[in-house]
């Protein structure tokens, strides 16, 4: 056998044009020396190469690497490689490599736009988010206006499905924040009370921080992060798999069968899950009273019933009305917004969960200034 090193070069350069003949064999053990040596023998700035490999005895995938690399480094001086003269083996082997990066030049990487033009772009992007929201809010909200003018044409058997995920079982999460909500609650309030004696007042603090803030708006980003986000990844995987696009060619409206039934569902669970919120809420701040602070729980209840009323529930349920029109829009819009693949569905999910919460905190914020003015 011969060795990996029996192989001749020579180079012949005339008006910037060098002229190179291997002969020998051309493999993976002499690859980087053969093109170490070719290198070494063109012109500082050659205008083209010609190659000749008539002479090649064996050629394996190192000379196929060998070309590539050596077309990249004239490429990336401003000349070009070409392959004038070989065997028909060899031809059968080049058939096989990737021709574009035997032929084509090296494209230098795009450069970046300026940040005018970045902004720009955002800007546009966020107009037309926000247009696609307005527009598929209006299709949500004919569809609920439908859906109380005729209620059979409601599809509760997904609804009662919906529901059940959406309100059992996120129950159990729902309960464990909200008592722990409640708890911390009181225990930062006592630390404060206690140094004015005033520790009965941990009652009304916790009563009103719950009902009024804590308590929906912790539902609701837990109901973002699990409702708003499988309604997005169900969508999405059928966006991907078609079957919304099979849905329109059969003449059948996307937003009665696949957005309704969601909706519905998410605007009578959240206010549910909420009551017990707050409720649980109230009961993790009793313990702090009793176990704490040596309350009485009559004395903490009754304290509570003295500067609590159904408006401050009724607020907490506004919001969640509200909050459950948000995710079940967002996850749902996400969904409708999928292209193609699994990692669109993953980036659409987590935008619905992102985009969810945002809402909810930008509403919360308003409730807050609109009930505090009235």
């Amino acid at each position: 056998m011969q060795a990996d090193t029996d192989y001749q070069v020579s180079t012949e350069s005339r008006d910037g044009t060098a002229a190179v003949r291997v002969q020998g064999r051309v493999t993976v053990g002499n690859a980087q020396r053969l093109l170490n040596e070719i290198t070494a023998q063109l012109p500082s700035e050659p205008h083209e190469v010609e190659l000749d490999l008539s002479g090649v005895e064996y050629f394996d995938s190192g000379g196929g690497a060998l070309l590539i690399r050596l077309r990249r480094s004239l490429a990336a001086k401003g000349g070009s490689l070409r392959v004038t003269e070989s065997t028909p083996d060899i031809d059968g082997f080049l058939s096989l490599l990737d021709q574009d990066a035997l032929q084509e030049e090296l494209k230098p990487p795009p450069k970046a736009p300026p940040l005018t033009v970045r902004i720009g772009a955002s800007a546009l992007e966020s107009i037309q988010g926000m247009r696609e929201f307005a527009v598929f809010t209006g299709e949500v909200v004919l569809g609920l206006r439908d859906a109380i003018l005729h209620p059979r044409q409601i599809r509760w058997r997904d609804t009662w499905l919906y529901m059940e995920r959406a309100g059992r079982d996120g129950l159990p999460i729902v309960l464990l924040i909200s008592f722990l909500m409640g708890l911390i609650t009181a225990f930062q309030a006592a630390v404060q009370l206690k140094e004015f004696g005033a520790e009965i007042y941990v009652a009304n603090l916790v009563g009103l921080s719950i009902t009024r803030e804590l308590g929906p708006l912790m539902t609701a980003i837990i109901a973002a992060g699990r409702s708003g986000a499988a309604f997005a990844a169900e969508i999405g995987t059928m966006k991907v798999s078609e079957e919304v696009d099979a849905l329109a060619a059969m003449g059948l409206d996307r937003t009665r069968f696949l957005v309704t039934p969601k909706v519905v569902a998410l605007l009578l669970m959240l206010p549910c899950l909420t009551l017990f919120a707050d409720l649980i809420g109230i009961i993790g701040g009793l313990f702090v009273a009793v176990f704490n602070l040596g309350l009485p729980a009559v004395v903490y209840m009754r304290q509570m019933a003295l500067y609590m009323t159904f408006h401050d529930i009724n607020m907490g349920l506004i919001k969640s009305v509200v909050f459950a029109l948000l995710i079940a829009s967002i996850g749902c819009l996400r969904g409708f917004q999928a292209r193609s693949g699994a990692e669109s569905v993953g980036q659409i999910t987590t935008s619905a969960i992102v985009s969810g919460i945002f809402s909810i905190i930008v509403a919360d914020a308003i409730f807050t200034l609109l009930f505090h003015e009235w």
